[in-house]
């Protein structure tokens, strides 16, 4: 982080004097300590690995009681594996882009959207920067090296998110931008860059700018030459997003940010496209998962993301269930997981996938012809704002809008107190309602209902029949049978037959 921010590949290393496609430049330590979190964050300390054994107030640092502190940082090791031609490698701390062929340097700069980092109740954080020399090449066995960068951070502390603003001009300490010069919400749009201007135009040095374009907030600082300690190398240039590392060496867990888009990022005025650019993903060293996945570069040869999402949302999907004699409309509703990017898309298909529609509902018409009728299989899925598509699930929307026609058997006869049975049957046009519910009543001569019954759930042209313990009196009866499909469709007519009780 903050910062001689570094990639870590995994390249062997390689004794001195090798080609330079193996050379090992050597690590630089810078150690950062912030007191409290406050609205206005304080200046760390910063100390060359030589000075590691020294406390952080030995060094001007105000510590704060551990309660509230932060941990202290400290840069990864560097291993890198020198220019790296339109390649593609992986760093346990760094996911982005750099070039380290064709300086010097004078000049790194892009845009992007501050990312909401996630709450976690653990100390997670998350650092989006532009600079100079962070993956430089010392051209000297003996270190260190400069770094001279600038951007924002978001990091989580029991359960609460912070973010801020800093600077580094490496081996001088990391400097926070107070939230009076330049705050940062979440959502705030920002500029960074970093400009090296030579002697021939003015005083020699670095010039650090950070935009806040939201707030209409802009910070710069000026470093000249003659204020440096060290020769600047001017090696290497970075837009990078970076998980930082504590002081002994531990990288923190990246804070989840979803997605943070860089724009307009240029080395020398060119976008990355130009360069001989390494495209750098992050990966844990200890699990071999990948962290942040860093995107190609966009047809503008200046574009590119860095993503943390990398769960799928998932879509249910209301109103399929049942049969039905009407319009039918599905409505799908897709969620993404708590620390996810968000739902981008709902899309449909109806002819098993091989087109979709994006959409958030569907009506399948059920039209007087009955030509809807039967069985169609809906096709959904959903994607989020980080390009993770959902497996497609499927659903089943059944119409039938033909009613049923029950039909009854010739006439009964049975003996008070004896076992009665009424046989009928139900056909409904095909394709259908599987089942039926039917209802039976019985009228004395006089048409007064004496006996009501109703049977659910009998299959659609089986023969039927209603048995009971006949205790009516004796005499003649009228027997209706009625019936309605699944789908809601009462039959069109409602034949009888006629019981006689002896």
């Amino acid at each position: 982080m903050r910062r001689s921010g570094r990639a870590l590949f995994g390249t062997a290393p390689a004794t001195r004097g090798t080609a330079p496609a193996l050379a090992l430049a050597a690590a630089t330590a810078l150690s950062l300590v912030v007191t409290a979190l406050c609205a206005l964050p304080v200046a760390a300390a910063a100390r060359p690995a030589a000075d590691a054994g020294r406390s952080p107030a030995a060094h001007g640092a105000h510590v704060a009681p551990a309660a509230v502190r932060r941990p202290a940082i400290v840069v990864a090791p560097l291993g890198h594996p020198g220019p790296l031609l339109g390649s593609r490698g992986q760093s346990p701390n760094w996911a982005g882009y750099d070039v380290t062929s064709g300086g010097p340097f004078t000049s790194a700069a892009a845009d992007w959207t501050q990312p909401r980092v996630r709450p976690s109740a653990a100390y997670t954080d998350a650092a989006f920067w532009v600079g100079l020399d962070g993956d430089t090449q010392d051209p000297l066995d003996d270190p260190p090296q400069t770094v001279e960068q600038i951007g924002t951070e978001g990091f989580t502390l029991s359960g609460h998110v912070f973010y801020d603003a800093w600077y580094e001009l490496y081996p001088a300490p990391a400097r926070f931008i107070s939230a009076k010069k330049l705050a940062v919400h979440a959502g705030d749009h920002l500029s960074a860059s970093v400009v090296w201007t030579a002697a021939a135009a003015r005083v020699a040095g670095f010039t650090l700018t950070l935009v806040n374009h939201t707030t209409g907030k802009t910070f710069t600082d000026f470093a000249a030459e003659d204020r440096l300690p060290i020769d600047p190398v001017r090696s290497s240039a970075e837009v990078v997003a970076e998980a930082p590392s504590l002081a002994d060496q531990t990288i923190l867990p990246l804070a989840r940010f979803g997605l943070a888009t860089y724009r307009d990022c240029a080395f020398e005025g060119q976008p990355i496209a130009d360069f001989d650019w390494a495209q750098i993903g992050m990966v844990s060293a200890d699990t071999g998962k990948v962290v942040a996945a860093t995107s190609a570069l966009g047809s503008d040869g200046a574009t590119f993301a860095v993503n943390t999402d990398f769960r799928r949302p998932t879509t249910t999907v209301s109103g399929a269930a049942g049969w039905h004699d009407t319009a039918v409309t599905l409505v799908f509703k897709a969620t993404d997981d708590p620390g996810g990017t968000g739902v981008a898309y709902t899309q449909y298909s109806l002819d098993g996938g091989a087109t979709w529609t994006k959409g958030r509902s569907l009506t399948l018409a059920a039209p007087s012809d009955h030509s809807a009728d039967g069985a169609t299989v809906v096709w959904y899925r959903s994607a989020d704002k980080a390009g993770n598509l959902e497996r497609e699930h499927a659903c089943t929307v059944r119409i039938d809008t033909q009613p049923p026609v029950p039909v009854v058997t010739p006439p009964a006869a049975v003996a008070r107190g004896g076992r009665a049975t009424v046989g009928f049957r139900v056909t409904d046009p095909r394709p259908g309602s599987p089942t039926v519910t039917v209802t039976l009543r019985f009228r004395d001569d006089h048409g007064r209902l004496v006996k009501k019954v109703v049977v659910p759930g009998r299959r659609v042209g089986a023969p039927l029949a209603y048995s009971f313990t006949c205790l009516l009196a004796k005499g003649s009866y009228r027997v209706t049978v009625s019936a309605v499909d699944a789908a809601g469709n009462p039959g069109s007519v409602a034949p009888s037959t006629s019981l006689s009780v002896l």
